[in-house]
């Protein structure tokens, strides 16, 4: 083995090439326009309709699809926002049914002051308590 020390090469800077760059500007959002109703504001909008005219509805009658598990999941999420706005409530019958009718939601002052709350529930709702549902 040699130990010798190599020649270090002097070291060359080149400048690089300035190309021209595209200045892209993205389109302006046009926000005056009223925002556009998704799917969940349209569901909940009509799943309120419904409660105010038939005033008590069976929480089956109301969120169950029966051609589609997804179409029930998607109201049963709509039915959510409305009972954590305070348009809705489901109470439970002696008979073991839930019962869903609606109600004046609480102004806005009223839950900043803290005399309203939002409320929230859970309900355990898979494929299997779908199947259950379309036998009774």
């Amino acid at each position: 083995m040699s130990n010798e020390l190599k020649q270090w090469k002097p070291m060359v800077i080149r400048k690089r090439a300035v190309r021209p760059t595209d200045t892209s500007r993205p389109d302006e959002v046009d926000e005056t326009g009223a925002e556009e109703k998704t799917d969940t504001d349209r569901n909940m909008a009509m799943m309120f309709e419904i409660l105010r005219r038939k005033r008590q509805v069976k929480l089956e009658s109301l969120i169950l699809n029966r051609s589609s598990f997804a179409q029930t999941v998607e109201n049963l999420f709509a039915l959510s926002f409305l009972v954590k706005d305070g348009r809705a409530e489901i109470v439970v019958h002696g008979s073991g049914s839930h019962i869903v009718s609606p109600k004046n939601a609480p102004a806005a002052s009223s839950i900043a002051s803290g005399e309203a709350a939002y409320s929230h529930f859970v309900f355990k709702f898979d494929f299997k308590d779908w199947k259950d549902l379309l036998r009774n």
